[in-house]
């Protein structure tokens, strides 16, 4: 009887440690996954925003978006981090997840951040809003957090 324990231990022991390194492969993949899509969808709508608007010093052209950091669970790594900024002059967000840093580039344009969206690092749903205006006689985009429909009228955010 002793012997059948100890053998379906270490058979189970076994199994867990053949599978680890492919469920942490899957959650990590997964996190990524949803990340990518939806920086995708941000890309697609900053471009169209650059392409259609006029950046004006009050900044006028704005899409106000929501990105939802996918929070740790048995099925997701999760994204420890999400930051924006500018490379070579384009604007691209990088996220970490399980240590690991993934690049995209978002819009051909600068993004600058505020003290706000330097890097976000709470898992749900951050309401931002993306501002094309001009800084030194370039175009770039400005992100804020959104707080209300007045207050974005008032300071952009």
């Amino acid at each position: 009887m002793i012997y059948r324990l100890v053998l379906a231990v270490a058979v189970m022991t076994a199994l867990v440690g053949a599978t680890a390194p492919a469920l942490s492969t899957a959650r990590a993949d997964a996190a990524s996954g949803a990340m990518e899509r939806q920086l995708d969808e941000l890309g697609a709508e900053l471009t169209t925003l650059v392409e259609t608007d006029d950046a004006t010093a009050n900044g006028d052209a704005r899409r106000a978006v929501e990105i939802r950091l996918p929070p740790r669970s048995y099925t997701n790594a999760g994204v420890s981090r999400l930051q924006f900024a500018e490379r070579a002059g384009v604007g691209v967000a990088t996220w970490t997840v399980e240590s690991r840093k993934r690049t995209e580039r978002l819009v051909g344009i600068p993004i600058q951040t505020t003290a706000s969206t330097d890097r976000l690092d709470e898992p749900g749903t951050h309401r931002l809003v993306f501002v094309l205006t001009r800084s030194d006689s370039q175009r770039v985009l400005r992100v804020h957090r959104f707080k209300s429909e007045a207050a974005a009228r008032n300071d952009h955010a």
